[in-house]
């Protein structure tokens, strides 16, 4: 990637007018602005390779509604087109399986013209939205703007929703014992509802042809949806093709109230109703979240015991989204732990497996079991499984207290910046994928071009005292804000000690004598 300069005023005032003339069809059609005069922050050279270049976007709102983010980046030969389908404002009974296979036909019908058109497509769920990405080559953007156009004015939905419907029955898993237990945890956590959270093969199966037309002519309607491109032309080449297509897209269904479709892409994305408050819960002192124990999955490698601690924390401004962020790479070295952001809301999570509790000791200790003879008669205390957990406990509190060194933060932030743009390169150079992340990484509109700068810049100016003071307030298992809660998999039998002596709150090793 070549650093790409701003485009000066003049040429941006010019373009603007250029736009605004010329034939009706078009100025009803098409209304072109400049998405954000805010420079990005200043950057070092080092920075600039870890963030990508772009200059400012042109925002377009079609007639329809259909909201499009325009990327240009002069003389490259591919093209990248990016579907974004806002879930936050679907019918409680549209989310979960009947969205997945709405959104899952308008990636099939665009792999059905890769026959014709050099195209490649993916499909990917992000919190609160499924995307369809179309790579292909510059030249062929006119063509995937008219299949587009086909897609979304056929008259007829049960052909493209029947086929998606067995797609993704065929490419759906069972759940392995990580995803109940996310799924569990994160309902939890969040306030949505678990068939939300983890989508089953029956509901697949189950889910009425009319909640799937309920759900493709909602997830689809322009005025809730976005696009981005990322091309080498400017938009003003195609905007005969994007009037086109606004003519083809139809709204289907009033999702929103009257009066225009809003220019804010965020506003779109995060529609809908807001997270639910945190449990006020904590996981050592009172109110002590409740350990939720979930059946394991019947058979597979997903089928071993977890234990999942998560917790739902506020992050309001982009500083403490890089600073969590940064957080999770460091502590990830050692621990297997995660991060999803969503706006202003993170989850973290920390996997602990049952079966590797105490970092590989036997399933029979014959220590322990001298130890567990010697013991008052509690079923908990005597329980082999129980005490390696608590070891393991112990060791994860006492590594989330240690204190991190400024050059192990600086190692995480270059590994993770590194990382972002690497993949966006290999993937072509796919300015819509980092596109997609400054969206979550901001709260409104005009923070979204310079998100990935600001982001990178802050996790190269973290402290070692900023990110102890973020662990202790939010991630130490006995002294945290609350906002915890816990999900055991595994059967009743296996458990039962763990629930047990958890019900008391997290169980640590006592300190030494």
């Amino acid at each position: 990637m070549t650093r790409r300069p701003r485009l000066p005023a003049c040429l941006l005032t010019a373009l603007l007018l250029s736009l605004g003339t010329g034939g009706c069809k078009r100025k009803d059609t098409v209304k072109v602005e400049i998405f954000d005069e805010a420079t990005p922050p200043a950057l070092t050279e080092a920075l600039g390779a870890l963030a990508p270049p772009w200059p400012a976007p042109e925002r377009v709102v079609l007639a329809d509604g259909l909201l499009v983010h325009w990327l240009r980046e002069e003389g490259t030969p591919a093209v990248h087109l990016r579907l974004v389908f806002p879930t936050g404002d679907l019918k409680p009974a549209l989310q979960g399986a009947p969205a997945l296979i709405a959104a899952r036909s308008v990636a099939l019908e665009l792999e059905s013209l890769a026959a014709r058109l050099s195209i490649r497509v993916e499909f990917a769920s992000r919190t609160g939205r499924y995307e369809v990405a179309v790579h292909g080559v510059d030249a062929e953007l006119p063509a995937i703007l008219a299949g587009l156009g086909d897609i979304f004015s056929a008259p007829g939905l049960d052909g493209p929703l029947a086929r998606a419907r067995k797609q993704v029955a065929h490419d759906l898993r069972p759940p392995d014992a990580e995803t109940l237990a996310l799924g569990a945890l994160t309902a939890r956590l969040l306030g949505t509802s678990a068939a939300q959270e983890l989508i089953t093969a029956a509901a697949v199966q189950e889910a009425p042809e009319t909640a799937l037309r309920d759900a493709w002519e909602a997830l689809t309607d322009p005025r809730s949806a976005l696009v981005v491109v990322h091309a080498g032309d400017p938009l003003a080449r195609h905007e005969d093709a994007l009037a086109d297509l606004a003519g083809r897209w139809k709204q289907r269904v009033k999702l929103i109230a009257a009066g225009e479709a809003t220019e804010e892409a965020l506003v779109r994305l995060r529609q809908g109703p807001r997270p639910a408050a945190p449990p006020a819960k904590h996981l050592k002192r009172p109110p002590i979240a409740p350990l939720e124990r979930v059946d394991p999955p019947t058979s597979g490698r997903g089928s071993r015991s977890l234990l999942v601690l998560g917790r739902s924390l506020p992050l309001a401004t982009a500083r403490d989204r890089s600073l969590a962020r940064l957080v999770q790479r460091h502590l990830q070295a050692e621990l297997d732990i995660r991060l999803s952001i969503s706006g202003t809301v993170g989850v973290f999570t920390i996997h602990v497996p049952l079966g590797a509790a105490g970092r590989g000791k036997p399933a029979a200790d014959p220590l322990e079991e001298v130890e567990a003879a010697e013991q008052a008669a509690d079923p908990a205390e005597a329980d082999p499984l129980s005490r390696r957990l608590r070891r393991e406990l112990t060791v994860i509190r006492d590594y989330l207290r240690e204190r991190p060194l400024g050059q192990d933060l600086l190692g995480a932030a270059q590994l993770w910046l590194g990382a972002r743009m690497v993949a966006a390169s290999v993937g072509g150079e796919d300015w819509t994928a980092l596109w997609s992340e400054a969206l979550d990484l901001s709260v409104a509109d005009g923070e979204i071009v310079a998100a990935l700068a600001r982001d990178a810049e802050a996790m190269l100016a973290a402290t070692p005292d900023e990110a102890a003071a973020f662990i202790t307030r939010w991630l130490d298992l006995e002294k945290s804000e609350p906002g915890w809660a816990w999900v055991a998999v595994g059967s009743e039998a296996d458990l039962k000690g763990i629930i047990a002596a958890e019900s008391k709150g997290i169980q640590f090793e006592p300190p030494p004598e």
